[in-house]
């Protein structure tokens, strides 16, 4: 699941802004609060549960404009939602909206960021899975919303990729913003997609997941054995009358085959009228994992 956008920037009126800040609550005042819908929210985060998926990720804008008590919301929302075992979380760029934003607001989600240093992957292992986090959040100027890894962290995804694949396990890729390009325009792109897709080109990977778009894609980036799916998520909290903008998540299945491994893709979407979530596509995907 993605771009929840769950808080409230309008509930610390006194806090001093940047101007993207500025520009950003007006947004939310005049459109973007009619968008994202507490109560749609909430109907996915109980439908999610009803599925019992073994683990979660997230993949990044739970808020709006990088408040400090928009962290605050988030963490106490994400306490009521799942244990930190379960949840693998990445940052998006509304966490890095300007400056200082996120560095300051992550440690209200320390619990939920816990064995990486600054500047690394979040890895974490489950049986015969690998969760690859990466943070595509950096500030960046009024009107854009790129994301950027840095040399840094693109040689340690090779690094992790590698070890994963030495294991024999399945791994998953976790990004905010799309890497396969033709996903967003080039003012909301990841400025160094090219340096990941030559990674994903040597070392491979089980599947690659993401937000940012706001809306249900399936595209794929070239990997040593064959294509590797990158799978976007819609908004977890829209409201939108297209049916690939419509709340909801992505439900993914991995088993291991004869000849590498399983994965079928399926997606639950929002539905307005009867106030409940339902099966809207199902994908069988090809992985060497």
């Amino acid at each position: 699941m993605s771009d929840l956008h769950l808080t409230d920037p309008l509930a610390d009126a006194d806090a001093p802004l940047a101007i993207k800040q500025r520009l950003g609550r007006a947004s939310w005042r005049r459109r973007r609060s009619l968008i994202h819908q507490p109560a749609v929210l909430a109907a996915l985060a109980a439908d999610l549960h009803a599925q019992a998926p073994r683990q979660i990720a997230i993949s990044g804008d739970l808020v709006q404009i990088g408040l400090r008590r928009e962290f605050e919301q988030a963490a106490d929302w994400l306490a009521g939602f799942a244990p930190p075992a379960r949840l693998l979380l990445v940052p998006g760029n509304h966490e890095a909206y300007v400056a200082n934003t996120w560095q300051a607001g992550r440690e209200c989600w320390r619990p939920y960021l816990a064995g990486a240093a600054d500047g690394a992957p979040w890895l974490l292992r489950r049986d015969r899975l690998l969760l690859i986090g990466l943070s595509s959040a950096v500030p960046s100027w009024t009107g854009l919303a790129t994301g950027t890894l840095g040399r840094t962290q693109i040689a340690a995804l090779d690094a992790a990729l590698q070890a994963g694949a030495d294991e024999g396990l399945f791994r998953v890729v976790v990004i905010h913003h799309p890497p396969a390009t033709n996903v967003v325009s080039w003012r909301k792109r990841l400025t160094d997609h090219r340096r990941f897709a030559q990674v994903i080109a040597r070392r491979g990977a089980g599947v690659i997941l993401h937000g940012h778009a706001h809306r249900a894609t399936l595209s794929q980036l070239a990997g040593p054995a064959g294509p590797v799916a990158v799978v976007g998520a819609p908004s977890a909290s829209a409201l939108d009358r297209r049916p690939d903008r419509m709340a909801g998540y992505n439900l993914l299945r991995i088993r291991p085959s004869a000849h590498g491994w399983q994965l079928r893709l399926s997606r639950r979407v929002f539905r307005p009228q009867t106030q409940d979530f339902d099966w809207q596509e199902h994908h069988d995907l090809a992985s060497h994992g």
